[in-house]
């Protein structure tokens, strides 16, 4: 049976950033290539350790390509502009048993050029949005709370011991609109700002207590 590349595009901005308590930064975002349906993604590594990958991945039935945490809009155009390549990567692959695993081989010359195309492109997607100038719409461009400082105080947001967590979560968005317009970052995000603010309020309402 020929399988045909479908995209899968992604609808929310956020949806590759995802940034697990505990872990030094945000999770791995990448392209993914069915090669039993023929789906086209882009998602994040939902495994806790940045090393752990599902077997279907490790066998090679899907295939993944490392890429920037990317808006939705800009993982979707990538996909589109890769869906040629997936699909003469797709056309000449199979998915073989070995004798112990089920295993996706990449049988042709073409598809084996069209797989080296894709993973050139995914690096140099990579290298592009790291330097100085980047592509900044392009990217969910992670800080942490931790490595930004102390850059507000309760009194600079306005915080007091009496306020609610819906006027934090207001808070949160203006500070987090503030500061992606001071790093030129339109779609960055700081991950630890809610929990920092509700430290604030907690530590001034149990001065309160004392």
């Amino acid at each position: 049976m020929t399988l045909t590349v479908t995209i899968q595009h992604l609808s929310e901005t956020d949806e590759l950033y995802r940034w697990y308590e505990g872990e030094s930064g945000p999770q791995r975002a990448y392209v993914e290539l069915s090669l039993t349906d023929g789906a086209l993604l882009a998602s994040c590594n939902g495994f806790i350790g940045k090393n752990r990958k599902p077997e279907t991945v490790v066998h090679g039935i899907d295939r993944q390509w490392t890429i920037p945490v990317l808006t939705a809009q800009a993982a979707n155009s990538f996909l589109d502009d890769l869906a040629p390549l997936a699909q003469r990567l797709l056309d000449g692959s199979a998915v073989e048993w070995d004798g112990k695993n089920h295993v996706g081989r990449v049988l042709t010359e073409d598809a084996q050029e069209a797989d080296a195309e894709i993973t050139r492109r995914c690096e140099a997607l990579s290298e592009a949005l790291s330097e100085d100038g980047g592509a900044a719409d392009d990217l969910m461009d992670a800080w942490s709370i931790d490595t930004i400082g102390d850059t507000w105080s309760a009194e600079e947001a306005g915080i007091t011991a009496t306020t609610t967590d819906a006027e934090l979560d207001e808070t949160a968005r203006r500070l987090l609109d503030e500061f992606r317009k001071g790093v030129g970052q339109p779609y960055a995000v700081i991950h630890g700002l809610d929990q920092h603010l509700r430290g604030l309020r907690d530590a001034l309402a149990a001065d309160q207590d004392t």
